[in-house]
């Protein structure tokens, strides 16, 4: 069950990361407004360029946040099956 859930925080941080590239192309070829968190309800901020987009540091962020994501999913599943484990024996 650990496996599982440590599988499975792997990819959702895989996915993760990939996203957040995705959107950062999106805005660095202009598809996507400067600055836009959210593909849904997106609007453009003013004074903010595609040429102002600093690569290195949204690159290192969104694999910060894809380790996150794994460090979270561990702790978290482990009592999880443990708590299954005993409940079942």
């Amino acid at each position: 069950m650990a496996d599982k859930i440590g599988n499975l925080g792997f990819a959702v941080a895989i996915l993760t990361f990939f996203a957040q590239i995705i959107r950062l192309i999106f805005e660095m070829f202009e598809v996507l407004p400067c600055g836009c968190e959210n593909f849904f309800s997106c609007g453009p901020i003013t004074g903010c360029k595609s040429e102002d987009i600093d690569l290195l540091t949204k690159g290192l962020a969104a694999i910060i946040i894809s380790i996150t994501v794994v460090v979270v999913a561990i702790p978290e599943g482990l009592p999880l099956s443990v708590t299954i484990s005993l409940s079942f024996s």
